[in-house]
C-alpha cells in the first residue's frame, strides 16, 4: 500500500528543463502524500516521464520491494498502490512463461502480468490497486484502477502534460489549483452527494472511474471499461455452500502480510462474521496468527453505542482481542481543520471522522493492515430502511400478492414507521433527482438556502439512474447504481483517506469481485425478505455469531452523536466562529438571509445538514477556493 504521483509530458513541454527541476516536482508531490509511505521514497526521471512514489511496506520489507519497480531489462517501469491479493497463484504460470522475479512483491507480478498479457492483465487480479506502468518501447503509458475504486486515482490533462496521483493535494503543488467544480458542490451541499462521475471537486482534476484502464499513446488518450457486473444468474443449488467457501477464502487471502493485521469490529454481521472466520482460521492454524487485535469505535452513553454488541462477538471469539476507542468532541473541535485538509474533498458525515481517530490510535499500535466489513451492505441489502421501497416496489410488479405481507415483516423486523416504508415506496417511484430534491428542500430545508443562480445552473449535474418502474429490476438496479455511482464512493473515499493519513492499509473482504459477482447473481430474496436483510448471510454464518447479532436487523454502523457534540463547548466554539462568519454569509453559493437564518436556528431543526456546511467552509479555506 502505497501512494503514486507522476507526469507524462507531451509536444517537447519542459523538454529543455534540467533533470533537477522535473526531479524537483516529483517531491513536491511525494512530500504532499509522504503519509501514504513514510518507509521509502522512490523517483524516476527518464523525460518525457516522470515518477514518484512513497512506500508503505506491507509485503516483503526488503529494498526488493522499492518503487518505481522495472522488468528485466528495464523497459518496463511501474508505479503501484495496492494489494493483489492472489499474486502468489499467478507467479508459477509467470516463471513458466520465463518471466524472472527479484522479489517477492506482488508489485512484480503487475509487471510481468503486463508483459505477458497487456491490458488484459488487469482481469486476472484479484484485489484494489491503482497503477502507472510506462512502457519504454511503445511510449505507452497504461494506467489501471480496480473493479470498485478502492484506491484512488486522480489526474489533470491539458495538451501539454498529464499529471496523475494518489491524492489531489499532490497534483495542485504541480498545477496550484484554487477553483472548484462547482457540479460538485452542489451535489454535496443540496443532497449530501459525492457521486462518481469521473469529475472532482476541484476544476480540470478527473478521477479515473473504478473498473476503468487509461492509455495514452502517440498523445491520444482512451479510457475502456474492463468489467461490469455479470448478467449470468447462479444456477447451483448450493449458493450457502459457496457464499461460506468464498467468503473464507477472500480473508484468507487478505490476511496475506509481512505485518500484523487487525480487524475493525462493529457490533454488526459484516464485521462480526470476519471476527468469527478469524478466530476459527486461528483455531485450525489456516493463518499464522496466535490472535489478532480489533478495534471498535463506542460512545458509552449515547443512542447509538454498540459497546455491548461487541463485547458479545468478542465473547464468543477467544482468539479476537478487543481494543476499543471513544472518539469526543474536543477530539473533533481540534482536529477538524487538518481532517478536512487530509480528506482532499467533503465528507458527507462525521462517521468519517470516527474513523480517523480509530485509524490513529491503530497507528499508535503499530499495525498497519486493517480488514474491515464494507462492501457488505452494498451488495447484500444491508441497508434495509433505505432499500425498502425498491423491493416493495418490484413486488408489486411481481408478485403483488406478497406486498402487504412485506410491508408489514419490513415494519417489525426493520423497526420502521408504516409511515416511513409507505414514504420509501413512493420515494422509489420518483426520479432519483426529485426524490433528492424533495428531501433536501422540505426535510433538510437547505435547498432554499441556495442562491437560484448556483441552484439553475447545477440542478442537472446529478445524474438520474435509469430504472424501469413496470419491470421488477429495480431493486438490483439502484444497488448497482448505488456502488457504480452514488453512495459506495463516498464511503471508499473517506475510508482511503482516512487510513493512510495515519499510513494504515484497509482491506475489505466482502468487497472481493468473486462475492460481488454472486450477490448479483441470486435472486433477491435471498438477501432481504419478510424484513430481514443480509438474509443468506445470516443463515449462512448461524452458529458462528450470537444470536443476538444474527437477529439484529437495525443497522447501525459508526454513527458519530455529532448533535450530542454541537452542544459542548469546544465544538460550539469551532461552530460559532466558522458559521457565523462574513466570508460564509459572502458567498455567492448562498442566499446570506437565508443561510443565516437557517444557522441561527439549526438546533430546532434535527434534519438540517449542519455537518455538510461547516465541512465545505472548512474545505474552501484549507485549500484557498476562490470561485465560491
Amino acid at each position: 500500500m502505497c501512494g503514486i504521483n507522476g507526469i507524462l509530458y507531451s509536444s517537447g513541454f519542459n523538454s529543455g528543463k534540467e533533470d533537477e527541476f522535473h526531479f524537483g516536482n516529483i517531491r513536491k508531490m511525494n512530500e504532499a502524500i509522504a503519509h501514504r509511505g513514510p518507509d521509502g521514497e522512490g523517483i524516476f526521471i527518464d523525460y518525457p516521464v516522470c515518477l514518484g512514489h512513497r512506500r508503505l511496506s506491507i509485503i516483503d520489507l526488503s529494498e526488493n520491494g522499492n518503487q518505481p519497480m522495472f522488468n528485466e531489462d528495464k523497459s518496463i517501469v511501474l508505479v503501484y498502490n495496492g494489494e493483489i491479493y492472489n499474486y502468489k497463484e499467478l507467479i508459477p504460470e509467470l516463471i513458466s512463461k520465463g518471466h524472472q522475479f527479484n522479489s517477492k512483491c506482488d508489485a512484480e507480478v503487475v509487471i510481468h502480468a503486463y508483459e505477458e498479457y497487456g491490458e488484459d492483465c488487469v482481469k486476472m487480479f484479484n484485489g484494489m490497486w491503482a497503477f502507472v506502468i510506462f512502457d519504454k518501447r511503445k511510449r505507452k503509458l497504461f494506467a489501471s484502477r480496480d473493479r470498485f475504486g478502492v484506491k484512488p486515482f486522480y489526474y489533470f490533462k491539458d495538451k501539454e502534460q498529464f499529471i496523475f496521483s494518489s491524492e489531489i493535494k499532490a497534483i495542485l503543488e504541480v498545477t496550484g489549483n484554487k477553483n472548484a467544480e462547482h457540479c460538485k458542490v452542489f451535489n454535496y451541499l443540496a443532497y449530501g452527494y459525492r457521486t462518481n462521475d469521473g469529475k472532482t471537486f476541484f476544476q480540470n482534476i478527473s478521477e479515473l472511474l473504478p473498473a476503468h484502464n487509461l492509455i495514452i499513446e502517440n498523445n491520444t488518450l482512451r479510457i475502456i471499461r474492463y468489467w461490469d457486473f455479470p448478467v449470468n444468474k447462479f444456477t447451483g443449488n448450493n449458493i450457502k455452500d459457496v457464499l461460506r467457501e468464498l467468503i473464507f477464502d477472500s480473508i484468507r487471502l487478505r490476511f496475506r502480510s509481512d505485518v500484523p493485521v487487525s480487524i475493525l469490529l462493529s457490533g454488526g454481521i459484516d464485521s462480526g462474521i470476519i471476527a468469527a472466520v478469524t478466530n476459527e482460521m486461528i483455531e485450525k492454524e489456516k493463518i499464522q496468527s496466535t490472535s489478532v487485535s480489533s478495534y471498535s469505535a463506542v460512545f458509552p452513553g449515547f443512542r447509538y453505542d454498540e459497546s455491548d454488541q461487541i463485547k458479545e462477538i468478542l465473547s464468543s471469539c477467544p482468539h479476537i482481542d478487543g481494543n476499543f476507542v471513544t472518539p469526543s468532541s474536543d477530539n473533533l473541535a481540534e482536529q477538524l481543520p487538518s481532517f478536512v485538509f487530509g480528506m482532499g474533498e467533503p465528507v458527507f458525515s462525521s462517521t468519517s471522522f470516527a474513523h480517523f481517530v480509530i485509524m490513529q490510535e491503530i497507528k499508535k499500535r503499530r499495525v498497519k493492515v486493517v480488514l474491515n466489513g464494507q462492501g457488505s451492505d452494498e451488495a447484500w441489502c444491508g441497508y434495509g430502511k433505505y432499500v425498502i421501497g425498491y423491493l416493495l416496489l418490484d413486488l408489486l410488479m411481481s408478485k403483488p400478492g406478497k406486498f402487504f405481507s412485506q410491508f408489514n415483516s419490513a415494519s417489525q423486523k426493520l423497526g420502521l414507521s408504516t409511515t416511513y416504508i409507505a414514504g420509501q415506496f413512493l420515494k422509489a417511484m420518483l426520479p432519483r433527482r426529485k426524490a433528492s430534491y424533495f428531501r433536501s428542500k422540505y426535510s433538510e430545508k437547505i435547498f432554499g438556502c441556495l442562491s437560484k443562480d448556483f441552484v439553475n445552473q447545477n440542478y442537472d449535474c446529478f445524474q438520474n439512474p435509469v430504472i424501469k418502474r413496470t419491470s421488477a429490476i429495480n431493486l438490483d438496479t439502484y444497488m448497482k447504481y448505488n456502488i457504480k455511482y452514488q453512495g459506495f464512493n463516498q464511503i471508499l473515499h473517506y475510508e482511503d483517506h482516512s487510513s493512510m493519513q495515519s499510513s494504515i492499509e484497509m482491506r475489505s473482504p466482502f468487497i472481493d469481485y468473486r462475492l460481488m459477482e454472486l450477490a448479483f447473481s441470486i435472486p433477491t430474496d435471498n438477501k432481504i425478505s419478510d424484513g430481514i436483510s443480509k438474509k443468506i448471510l445470516r443463515e449462512t454464518f448461524a452458529g458462528m455469531l450470537p444470536e443476538r447479532i444474527l437477529n439484529n436487523n437495525r443497522k447501525i454502523g459508526f454513527v458519530t452523536p455529532f448533535d450530542e457534540w454541537t452542544k459542548e463547548p469546544a465544538m460550539s466554539g469551532l461552530l460559532k466562529d466558522t458559521l457565523n462568519s462574513n466570508a460564509l454569509f459572502r458567498r455567492n453559493i448562498y442566499q446570506s438571509g437565508k443561510i443565516k437564518g437557517m444557522l441561527s436556528s439549526a438546533n430546532s431543526n434535527s434534519n438540517f445538514p449542519l455537518w455538510r456546511i461547516l465541512n465545505l467552509e472548512l474545505w474552501i479555506r484549507a485549500y484557498g477556493i476562490t470561485n465560491l
